[in-house]
């Protein structure tokens, strides 16, 4: 089976040759391992997946004592469908829906955060939430994001940043062959390539603990 570009990469093989200039296919399939890789060490920095997607029944613990927000793990949320407490035990969870006024989802779901009114006293699993959440991502359609029903709606700084580092990295890879070589067994550190403006980005949208 050929390889594949993630379903959920944040750029693609053309936009990436677009920045470079380059018009022949010989480097493709290095350049797609290399936008797989800096789309997994991104979200990985960031503790979320960007392309939107639904969860269904993510468990939350709460440590301490009652909380009053809890940031899902995913966001922004286009949807939250079901919000539950668990009033059973750990190996036996009778899950219940909490009343629609007993909690509110802030910010009309851009941040991810659920308000819950009286708060929830701690516990394993004690939250159940199904969600939808993430962006949008299409890239034939970049730009539409303001449209009344827009198919991209991905950040265009978190696309910059992956096209960035696939590029400072596909150019540095020239300069010593030991690193070429060294991908190929999956050894980079994404670390080593971030300037402050790249570290600037993903700190705009690191996830932030389930609990506050």
């Amino acid at each position: 089976m050929a390889e594949k570009l993630l379903a959920y990469a944040l750029t693609t093989v053309q936009r990436v040759k677009d920045r470079m200039s380059i018009s022949v296919t010989d480097s493709d399939t290095l350049i797609q391992r290399l936008i797989n890789g800096v789309t997994d060490f991104v979200e990985g920095e960031c503790n979320r997946r960007f392309k939107e997607d639904t969860y269904t029944n993510e468990v939350y613990t709460i440590h301490g004592g009652k909380r009053e927000f809890v940031f899902l793990k995913q966001a922004p949320v286009s949807v939250l469908t079901t919000l539950e407490y668990r009033a059973g035990t750990p190996g036996n969870p009778n899950y219940t829906a909490f009343i629609r006024d007993n909690y509110e989802l802030l910010e009309a779901g851009k941040s991810g955060i659920i308000k819950i009114f009286g708060g929830v006293p701690r516990g394993i699993d004690s939250i159940r939430a199904t969600y939808t959440a993430g962006y949008k991502i299409n890239f034939a359609n970049a730009g539409d994001a303001g449209d009344t029903t827009p198919t991209h709606t991905l950040p265009a700084d978190l696309s910059d940043l992956c096209e960035r580092l696939v590029v400072r990295w596909f150019k540095k890879r020239d300069q010593a062959g030991k690193e070429s070589q060294a991908f190929e067994g999956g050894t980079i550190t994404w670390k080593d390539l971030l300037d402050s403006e790249d570290r600037d980005t993903i700190a705009r949208y690191v996830r932030l603990a389930p609990f506050v």
